[in-house]
């Protein structure tokens, strides 16, 4: 059904204020989005509604960051550099998780040695693979070694290493194989059905002084709702209070329903046109410069960004996003000029069209309009609309001439939680460029602020001037919600749940 038309029945069938009474009397937060979760901890899980979202709301890091940067005590309440490769936490000892059991300096242990041990294959290996081990000084005080100097090492254990009990996932690597689901977090799961939903509730012992503060909502309700048309159905009927990702013509004409908030805010997660150098059967035409430089003027991404996908968005001309260090702007000045698109491949021997293959997994719309201004120079693109696992496996095995892809580096302001993950001659490298690589490597591991500008600079200037990867816009998120519910979006789109609460509160 066209949303147009879905809209229009739900005002007709008098949905206008969009109830959220019922889940408001009840203090359940409802919310959902497209990601099927398939597993229940926050590591080997690809989306971020599990690494994040759902994570932060079951179990804690170390430290916890602020929207603005900061680091504040979470179940450390003070930490040091002893030297460039050593972390030490002083831990809490009033701490218990949710079966009522203590927090030890043990669980910290287990958790980093276990998510650092490249045999239990943690998903997003650039997010655990510079630390070494854990261990106790003595029986509140944990030492992080390194395997290198990392620098930006606060900024993952603050986001991303969420503590788990000791012995989480057995021997079978099953998370809560010892039969222990819990987390010290602000809520406690009751219920988690592999890839429908999660049930969380309240947790009465969670520390006062969390700087999470205290559960506002007695219950946390996770949908997996694939289509968003239903999504917005959902909303609009009072089922869900919470929705993010939705396109912008969708997004429209709820703007004006009562009962009913819609905000598009820009975001940390930048969108990126990946090119394949790497040989190919058949020969790969990505491999010469003219054709890649043909691809990005071919592109007008500014009637893009205002015709498809809208408010909260902004071209960009570099492969990272400004916020983040050793992100240098403005890398590239390449603009919209077919004719120029047109002359490049002619002269690449392509003057009467070639044929490419690409994979994105973001939008179909976005594809489709990337594809449409590649095929109007006479570059036909096939064009596979997949999700994230599928998209990312046609890269590893060398199927596509071009991914259309994106990352948010969760949050993290540093350059390596972005490029390292796509250049340092790993299965996702497209490029296999050995010096950036190593620049990348030497930047994640320079403790000299300056030192590490200086490869970074290096290493996205060349990314930029050969090509490897096309920036092209930063992502809004659209939010929309309940005007019964307080939220508050921040850039590096992780939706504070429990920050949030009922407007009346």
């Amino acid at each position: 059904m066209h949303f147009k038309l879905l809209l229009s029945a739900a005002l007709a069938a008098g949905l206008q204020a969009a109830p959220a009474l019922a889940q408001q009397s009840e203090n359940t937060l409802r919310w959902t989005s497209t990601a099927p979760l398939t597993t229940i901890d926050p590591y080997f899980n690809y989306h971020r509604e599990a690494m994040l979202l759902n994570g932060q709301l079951v179990w804690d890091t170390l430290v916890y960051k602020t929207s603005e940067g900061d680091y504040l005590p979470l179940l450390a309440t003070e930490w040091q550099w002893v030297d460039d490769k050593t972390l030490e936490f002083k831990l809490r000892d009033d701490v218990q998780w949710h079966d009522g059991e203590p927090f030890t300096i043990d669980d910290a242990i287990y958790t980093f040695n276990y998510i650092s041990n490249p045999e239990n294959g943690v998903n997003v290996q650039s997010n655990v693979n510079w630390i070494d081990s854990a261990e106790a000084v003595d029986e509140t005080t944990l030492r992080l070694n390194l395997k290198k100097p990392f620098p930006a090492a606060m900024e993952y254990i603050s986001t991303l290493h969420a503590i788990l009990p000791e012995g989480f996932f057995g021997d079978t690597g099953q998370a809560g194989a010892n039969g222990r689901l819990v987390g010290t977090g602000p809520y406690e799961l009751a219920e988690f059905v592999q890839g429908d939903r999660i049930r969380v509730e309240a947790f009465d012992g969670y520390f006062a002084d969390s700087p999470k503060g205290m559960p506002t909502f007695d219950a946390v309700v996770y949908r997996t709702i694939p289509d968003v048309s239903t999504q917005i159905a959902e909303l609009l009927s009072g089922g869900v209070d919470w929705i993010w990702r939705v396109p912008p013509d969708q997004a429209e004409p709820m703007s004006g329903v009562p009962g009913i908030t819609v905000s598009a805010d820009e975001t940390m997660r930048i969108s990126f046109l990946s090119m394949n150098l790497r040989d190919m059967d058949g020969g790969n035409p990505m491999q010469d410069m003219k054709v890649r430089e043909a691809v990005a003027w071919a592109i007008d991404r500014q009637t893009i960004v205002d015709q498809v996908i809208g408010e909260g968005s902004t071209v960009i001309n570099s492969p990272c996003f400004r916020t983040q260090f050793g992100c240098i702007e403005d890398a590239t000045d390449i603009g919209f000029d077919p004719e120029k698109a047109k002359a490049l491949l002619a002269e690449a021997g392509y003057e009467d069209g070639m044929e490419v293959r690409m994979t994105s997994y973001r939008s179909r719309e976005w594809t489709e309009a990337v594809a449409g201004y590649l095929a109007n120079v006479g570059i036909n693109v096939s064009a596979s609309v997949l999700d994230y696992a599928n998209a990312r496996e046609r890269v590893v095995n060398n199927q596509v001439n071009m991914m259309l892809g994106d990352w948010g580096s969760y949050g993290v302001n540093d350059v390596s939680a972005l490029l390292n993950n796509f250049f340092t001659l790993s299965e996702d490298d497209m490029a296999q460029d050995e010096a950036v690589a190593e620049a990348l490597q030497t930047a994640a591991e320079t403790a000299d602020p300056d030192a590490r500008m200086e490869q970074y600079q290096f290493a996205v200037n060349e990314i930029a001037d050969k090509l490897y990867w096309y920036p092209m816009w930063t992502h809004p998120t659209i939010y929309a919600y309940s005007s019964e519910l307080e939220f508050e979006s921040h850039p590096d789109e992780n939706p504070r749940f429990f920050m949030a609460k009922w407007a009346d509160e």
